[in-house]
């Protein structure tokens, strides 16, 4: 019987040699990948995972609307004991970094930085008067010397210290009636100097102590003005017009005046020249020449 000769068995590269399942790996991994790329592709402006509370690189962070409300104090929690905040204390930012209050007796002035949500206030300047709400005072300028975490809640805003002390404020309180501008007695408490117009940094100097609470203005319904500039009398002509005081001629008394009380009656004489601003915000007067040098004062109670 013929023998059937063998067939040559052609030689097998190793890939030819794979089994078909095992191909299959690599191809649906790559699909896989393909896809993985396509829902991980972020846009500009935003990453994948990240929150604005952070610690993931790429968080994109937003500043808080805290900018041009005038924030009215309620209360404070430090330790856990809450304590009301006295009448007409309040924090106001606006939009050049500037930052003005009260701590409910002492006024203040400095710059402020608001990133996410931390509200960073420097550089504070305050007026020194005696005030016989001393405690709230100093939990308030406490506070302000750390960055704090700001929570906005529609007219409410909360600011967190580090060791979870905080301060309570609104944009909606109950309003006290303003001082009207004339006949009430204005005690100066500060002096302000704007280095460029339009904006820029504000400096900011408080009357000295042994001239404290010495230096005011009246102004009459009749266009005239007087008071005291800490060491002088002082009397002349203020017209009234919408936003705005046009002083003629200021006369004093002829006393010498040395030390801070005449470096007050200096700026006050400055600042009472020619046509300034004027604004009332509550028992608070704002005066502010054109050459941005101006005064605060309060109204006396």
């Amino acid at each position: 019987m013929q023998k059937t000769p063998k067939l040559k068995t052609p030689k097998l590269t190793p890939l030819q040699r794979m089994p078909l399942r095992t191909l299959a790996v690599p191809v649906t991994a790559a699909a896989l990948l393909a896809l993985s790329a396509c829902g991980t592709e972020t846009t500009p402006g935003a990453q994948a995972g990240g929150d604005r509370k952070g610690g993931e690189q790429g968080t994109v962070q937003t500043d808080l609307a805290l900018t041009g409300v005038r924030w009215t104090v309620e209360s404070s929690t430090v330790g856990g004991k809450k304590a009301t905040a006295p009448k007409n204390t309040f924090v106001q930012i606006d939009d050049t970094g500037a930052v003005k209050g009260n701590y409910g007796c002492n006024s203040f002035t400095g710059k402020a930085a608001v990133k996410g949500d931390t509200v960073d206030l420097d550089k504070l300047m305050s007026t020194q008067m005696a005030c016989d709400v001393q405690d709230f005072e100093l939990a308030m300028r406490q506070a302000f010397k750390e960055p704090l975490k700001a929570k906005v809640d529609g007219d409410r805003l909360t600011l967190t210290t580090a060791k979870g002390d905080t301060l309570a404020l609104t944009s909606h309180p109950k309003q006290e009636a303003a001082a009207p501008l004339a006949g009430t007695k204005w005690t100066v408490t500060s002096f302000t100097d704007r280095k460029t117009m339009g904006g820029g940094d504000t400096t900011a100097s408080t009357v000295p102590k042994d001239t404290a609470g010495k230096a005011y203005l009246t102004f009459g319904k009749d266009g005239s003005v007087r008071g005291r500039t800490g060491c002088n009398s002082l009397n002349g002509t203020a017209k009234e017009s919408a936003g705005s005081l046009e002083f003629g001629r200021v006369a004093t008394t002829r006393m010498m005046c040395q030390g801070g009380a005449g470096e007050v009656e200096k700026k006050i004489l400055k600042v009472l020249t020619g046509k300034v601003t004027y604004t009332v915000d509550g028992r608070g007067l704002s005066l502010t020449g054109p050459a941005g040098v101006g005064l605060e004062a309060t109204a006396a109670k």
